[in-house]
């Protein structure tokens, strides 16, 4: 089909056969076999010219098309395998939505517009759930995690901030709060769950002003924990990104973090994916998206981060 379309467009089976870099006994036999099998002349020839024939023009016209199809079958195959088109299950919840969500999306989105998303919201337990099973292709989640199964790489971390309900005391102080001036609170956090260090990290962040938090409640979502915070029943220390919420009766201030451990400093999200089953299109957003550093974020290339730290109503 290319060396009809060659001779149609030259008119002459040397240039023809200079622009398909072959030499002209090959193509011009190439072109009388074709003519034998459909049973139609394709070009007139005479010692000073080439002519087509209306039928030749009819199959070039629809080879053009056809060649033109293949080359983009062709091309969406490399994109597939490349990880540039596809279909990406993504789980994701909490407050990742408020902020880091839409920035990684619009970022791969940049490279690979020809990917679709299948977003799928849910708890992170339900997210390592679904990660096994093949449900979804990524999870967006609070590191670290903690399964055999699972691989994670570090995407963005956040401060922590404190929530405090209306009128608390400590709104008083505009500046950041300490771990100590909470000993007196009463906390609302999320439930402890196997695998996460949600409550193990306020437990630890207590601890290092000498004393055993108060929980008062403990729920499952940071919507829920804001929601109990404004209620007046009690105090949370969430990542920054819960102030978007703006959910009535709270407000936060930021925790002061200086002395801690590295660890405790901050919210650290990752990406999760089923280390033996990774498709092209999860690689090629765990390679966009990913710091290049497991431990702590480049300031180079960080993501801002979520959130403020004055009042939200």
């Amino acid at each position: 089909m290319r060396y009809v379309i060659a001779v149609a467009d030259e008119l002459s089976f040397t240039r023809a056969a200079a622009r398909c870099n072959v030499s002209q006994p090959p193509l011009s036999r190439a072109i009388r076999d074709l003519e034998t099998e459909i049973g139609v002349q394709l070009f007139e020839r005479d010692t000073h010219s080439v002519r087509i024939t209306p039928a030749g023009e009819t199959l070039v016209s629809e080879a053009r098309l056809a060649l033109a199809t293949i080359e983009k079958g062709i091309e969406s195959a490399r994109q597939t395998a490349s990880g540039l088109r596809g279909t990406l299950k993504l789980g994701f919840g909490g407050s990742t939505v408020y902020s880091l969500l839409p920035a990684l999306i619009r970022r791969f989105r940049a490279d690979a517009c020809d990917v679709d998303f299948e977003f799928c919201p849910m708890p992170v337990l339900n997210q390592i759930d679904a990660l096994r099973s093949g449900e979804i292709d990524l999870g967006l989640l609070r590191l670290p995690i903690f399964d055999e199964m699972i691989e994670t790489a570090f995407v963005h971390g956040e401060p922590l901030v404190v929530a405090l309900p209306e009128g608390h005391p400590l709104l008083e102080n505009r500046g950041a709060i300490s771990i100590a001036d909470l000993e007196s609170s009463r906390f609302i956090t999320y439930e402890p769950t196997r695998g996460f260090n949600f409550h193990s990290d306020l437990l630890a962040l207590c601890r290092l002003a000498k004393f055993n938090p108060e929980i008062r409640h403990q729920v499952a979502t940071t919507e829920a924990v804001v929601g109990i915070v404004a209620c007046g029943e009690g105090v949370a220390i969430l990542p920054a990104s819960a102030e978007r919420l703006r959910m009535e009766g709270v407000a936060f201030r930021p925790l002061e973090t200086g002395g801690m451990p590295d660890h405790l400093r901050e919210v650290r999200f990752g990406l999760a994916w089923c280390k033996d089953t990774p498709s092209a299109t999860a690689l090629r957003f765990i390679s966009r998206m990913t710091k290049p550093s497991a431990n702590r974020p480049d300031p180079a290339t960080s993501l801002s981060h979520a959130g403020t730290t004055g009042d939200s109503a």
